[in-house]
C-alpha cells in the first residue's frame, strides 16, 4: 500500500513583486509549477492514496488562480488515478477565521474520491476497509492539546494525516507503533521525526527567508506501508543561493566593490533569474553607498537579490 505524502503547497504565495508576461507574480507561478510537477510525478507513481498535510493555500481566502491551480491538479489526479483517494487535513492557512464558517477546502469535499477535514478531526475507512485514515486539521490539533491520537481497530493499515509538529511536549501525542504511517505538515523542512513519522516539507521555498533552505531539495514523500520504507521524490524549483559572506576591510574600502562583483559574477550558472542573498559583514550604514550603485544591474538580472549588512 503506497501513500504519496505532500504538505505545505502554499498555492497563491507571492513575493518580490516580479511578474510574467501575463501579469502573474513569478513566485506564485513557481509554486503552482511545483504543485503541477508533483501531480505529474504522482500519476507516474500511481500510489494507493494521496495525503496532503495542510496549507494547500497561502491564505484562507485564496485568489481565483490558486483555486484553479488546485482544482485542475485534483482533476488530473482523479482522471488518471480514479481508484486513488485524496485525503486532506487543513493547515493554519486553510483554516476559516470564524468558528462556524466553511473553509476554502470545503469547496473540494464534494468531488468524488476527495476527503477533507477543515476544522474537526475525521476518520475514514478506505480501500475496501483495508485502510483507516485519521485527518487532523490545524484547529483540531489546537483543540486536542496533548491528547493521545490513536486509531480504532480492525483495519490492516492505519494512516494519520495532520498539520502538526511531532516535537516532544508540543502537539498531540502520537504513538508511532499504532500507526502504519504518520504524514505531517507545517514545518516546511523535510523532517524524519521517527521511523514512521515524517513531515514532507514544502514543495517550494515559501518562507520569509528562503536562503535558509537553499541547500535543501524540495519535493514530496512516498511511503510503502507494507515495506516500511519512505522515499523522497525531488521536484524542480527556482534556484535559491546563499552566498558566502564578504568581510568589509576599513583599511581597504575600495576593495569592497571588487569583492561584490567577484562574488556575484563567480556564481555558478550566473545570477540570472535566481533568488540570491549577499551578506556584507562589518559595513556601516554610511559605507553602504559604496556598493549601492553596482547592485542595480544585478538586481535587474536576478529574480531577487537580498543584501544584508551586518
Amino acid at each position: 500500500m503506497i501513500v504519496a505524502h505532500l504538505s505545505d503547497l502554499h498555492l497563491g504565495f507571492q513575493a518580490y513583486g516580479r511578474v510574467d508576461e501575463r501579469g502573474r507574480n513569478l513566485r506564485e507561478a513557481d509554486v503552482a509549477a511545483a504543485f503541477h510537477a508533483a501531480v505529474d510525478a504522482i500519476i507516474e507513481i500511481a500510489p494507493d492514496v494521496v495525503a496532503i498535510a495542510g496549507d494547500v493555500f497561502d491564505h484562507a481566502h485564496p485568489a481565483p488562480r490558486a483555486l484553479v491551480d488546485f482544482s485542475h491538479g485534483l482533476a488530473r489526479l482523479r482522471e488518471a488515478l480514479p481508484d486513488c483517494p485524496v485525503v486532506i487535513a487543513a493547515g493554519a492557512r486553510d483554516t476559516p477565521h470564524g468558528a462556524d464558517a466553511p473553509g476554502v477546502l470545503d469547496a473540494f469535499a464534494p468531488l468524488p474520491g476527495v476527503h477533507v477535514a477543515t476544522t474537526e478531526a475525521r476518520s475514514l475507512r478506505l480501500l475496501d476497509g483495508d485502510l483507516e485514515v485519521w485527518l487532523l486539521p490545524h484547529r483540531a490539533v489546537l483543540a486536542a492539546g496533548r491528547e493521545v491520537v490513536r486509531p480504532g481497530n480492525g483495519a490492516a493499515r492505519t494512516l494519520l494525516v495532520a498539520h502538526a509538529l511531532a516535537d516532544p511536549g508540543r502537539g498531540p501525542k502520537i504513538r508511532e507503533r499504532e500507526w502504519s504511517y504518520v504524514a505531517l505538515g507545517g514545518r516546511h523542512r523535510r523532517t524524519r521525526w521517527r521511523e514512521r513519522v515524517h513531515d514532507a516539507g514544502s514543495l517550494e521555498r515559501v518562507g520569509p527567508a528562503p536562503w535558509e533552505e537553499a541547500a535543501e531539495e524540495k519535493g514530496f514523500l512516498v511511503a510503502d506501508l507494507e515495506q516500511g520504507t519512505v522515499e523522497f521524490r525531488p521536484l524542480p524549483g527556482r534556484p535559491v543561493v546563499a552566498l558566502a559572506p564578504i568581510d568589509f576591510d576599513p583599511q581597504r574600502p575600495d576593495r569592497l566593490r571588487e569583492r561584490v562583483v567577484e562574488v556575484l559574477e563567480e556564481l555558478p550558472g550566473g545570477i540570472d533569474d535566481k533568488i540570491v542573498r549577499l551578506r556584507v559583514r562589518g559595513l556601516g550604514a554610511d559605507e553602504f553607498p559604496r556598493i549601492q550603485g553596482i547592485l542595480a544591474g544585478y538586481r535587474a538580472r536576478a529574480l531577487h537579490l537580498e543584501v544584508e549588512v551586518t
